[in-house]
């Protein structure tokens, strides 16, 4: 057996990923994921070409000793290099970099080229698949990357803990995140088998993450959005800023109002913001408008449409370009509001969309891809819905997989 390798120091460096990456559908174990930021680490800005690296020991298996240890990265090995990315495709541009769609196609990437554990050197030796230098090579030409550094994600443990950091860190600007459920079970490759129960999923996942995160620079607390009593979405909220970031303000003891530290926390100065208030003095639109700008500009960012934020917030305020769009946005809630009646009291339910469940069969991560399938579509309902007493319903025009229960 080899001698344990040193243990590397943690050195404060910056890592980076592609946007597309981040909301790519994947899945590790711990083992993998601490192979993933050790190579994302050893990447340097003026890499053009993916190389072959050496990893000790030490920064794969950390803390542990012994022959399992030893075993359970060569299988580790073997594991990676079958895992899949599911993500969208970048488009060219004339410029020679490669940009999001506004409807991407996806498609299946391998993720390594080359893991292989050497015995006489203590480490594994492994390279990423060329396939994916897009999507963490030259990422400052492309604009539509997300940092974070080493020393926040070495605090944690779980995959799903490690994939909801970077989930908010892309929009750790805006200090906010809704993902549906569906989606959130989509992008940390949840399979129908796991997890079934909200309950679990809170527990296991969402609250096992806001642990962990607790002692990064992205803490987190979450609300839970519901569609009748079936929760639907969880909006993640990031905790303030730590104190003593003091935006600048004409009087140092005037009380800041939110919706300025909100625009200064995203990078719009003083003096835009001097013209701000303003415009809200005067009337030209309300506090909400502002919010709203906020929002639009999260989406186009989040798309790659644009890539300084703090400039495109600031020009849909002053020309006010959005307003009418806001005004109509507004009126339409109003009208549904006083239209609507209370929704008769339903059973708790289980539910899931008939497109993403076909999605999932369809497209299936590694957890499934080792499980038994049934040959079509069809054969997976009932074996695994129907039999269960789920049945089809219409819901709005798109078809849902629905259970009710008593109690759920």
């Amino acid at each position: 057996m080899p001698t344990k390798s040193p243990l590397v120091p943690i050195v404060d460096k910056t890592v980076a990923q592609h946007n597309a990456l981040i909301n790519a559908r994947f899945s590790f174990v711990p083992l993998e994921m601490r192979l993933f930021i050790s190579l994302l680490t050893r990447i340097e800005p003026g890499d053009e070409q993916f190389r072959e690296h050496f990893v000790p020991m030490a920064e794969i298996i950390h803390e542990r000793t012994g022959g399992s240890a030893y075993d359970e990265v060569k299988q580790m090995c073997n594991n990676i290099t079958s895992r899949r990315l599911y993500i969208e495709k970048l488009i060219d541009t004339q410029q020679g970099t490669r940009k999001r769609s506004k409807k991407p196609d996806f498609e299946f990437i391998p993720l390594m080229a080359k893991a292989a554990y050497e015995s006489d050197r203590g480490g594994v030796v492994a390279s990423f698949n060329p396939l994916i230098m897009p999507y963490l090579l030259q990422l400052r030409e492309s604009g539509n990357f997300t940092l974070a550094q080493l020393e926040q994600l070495n605090k944690l443990k779980s995959f799903y803990s490690y994939r909801i950091y970077w989930l908010l860190k892309e929009y750790a600007t805006f200090k906010e995140r809704t993902i549906t459920i569906a989606q959130l079970r989509f992008l940390l490759d949840l399979q129908e088998g796991e997890y079934p129960r909200f309950n679990n999923l809170r527990t296991r996942i969402l609250d096992k993450a806001q642990t962990e995160m607790q002692s990064t620079d992205m803490p987190f607390t979450y609300e839970l959005q519901k569609q009748g009593k079936v929760v639907s979405e969880v909006k993640f909220l990031l905790a303030a800023p730590a104190e003593g970031k003091v935006m600048p303000t004409k009087s140092p003891s005037a009380e800041v109002p939110a919706w300025a530290q909100t625009l200064a926390e995203i990078g719009v100065g003083e003096k835009s913001l001097a013209v701000v208030r303003q415009q809200l003095e005067s009337g030209e639109y309300e506090v909400d408008y502002i919010a709203y700008v906020v929002r639009i500009v999260a989406s186009q960012f989040r798309k790659g449409k644009i890539k300084k934020p703090a400039g495109a917030i600031y020009k849909a305020l002053i020309e006010k370009y959005l307003l009418a769009d806001y005004q109509q946005a507004k009126t339409a809630v109003n009208t549904k509001r006083k239209v609507e009646t209370p929704a008769p009291s339903i059973a708790s339910e289980v539910s899931f969309r008939l497109s993403e469940v076909r999605e999932m069969f369809e497209n299936p991560g590694p957890y499934a891809q080792r499980q038994k399938q049934a040959d079509t579509f069809e054969q997976h309902l009932q074996q695994v819905y129907f039999r269960d007493g789920f049945r089809i319903e219409d819901r709005e025009g798109e078809q849902w997989l629905v259970k009710h229960n008593e109690k759920l």
